[in-house]
């Protein structure tokens, strides 16, 4: 019985310890995804914030990371993984208007190692200063969903001529 217990525990620990429910983003243009990514959303505090991709026409990925809230004023925010972040990945002063956006192009291989991170290992969401803990790895679900969006987004198939 105590087996059972310890199962269940580490099936909903993400959610648990995280306080943070991580979820997929997929845009399609014409069925075929144009953006992929990931959501973060914390009801309590009241934030949303998204790390998405787009495919830019070279060997480089357009990227976008935004934190918006109703109830806070967002001054500065970071997302963190392993070995990197999106502060320093991206390189940018943030737009502050209507939320927290950070948005410029990067390498591939750069994004697509951060992205592995995000999703297999622990990260770390910071908010004004707050720590918001991500364990991974993220649902299987999230996983196979942005996994099969970058798939399709980046297949040959789809480039214009």
């Amino acid at each position: 019985m105590t087996f059972f217990y310890f199962i269940i525990l580490l099936l909903f620990s993400t959610s648990i310890q995280a306080n943070v429910e991580v979820n997929s983003i997929i845009k399609l243009k014409e069925n075929i995804p144009e953006e992929c990514g990931l959501n973060f959303l914390n009801k309590k505090e009241g934030f949303t914030a998204e790390l998405t991709i787009k495919k830019n026409h070279t060997d480089n990925t357009l990227t976008f990371f935004k934190v918006n809230s109703k109830n806070l004023n967002i001054n500065e925010a970071n997302l963190k993984s392993f070995s990197n972040d999106i502060n320093n990945i991206l390189g940018v002063k943030p737009k502050t208007k209507d939320g927290f956006t950070l948005s410029t192009i990067t390498k591939n291989d750069e994004m697509t190692l951060f992205f592995q991170e995000i999703l297999i290992g622990n990260s770390t969401l910071i908010i004004n200063g707050k720590k918001y803990e991500i364990k991974g790895p993220i649902d299987s679900k999230v996983r196979l969903e942005y996994l099969f969006c970058t798939g399709e987004m980046f297949l040959p198939n789809y480039e214009k001529k």
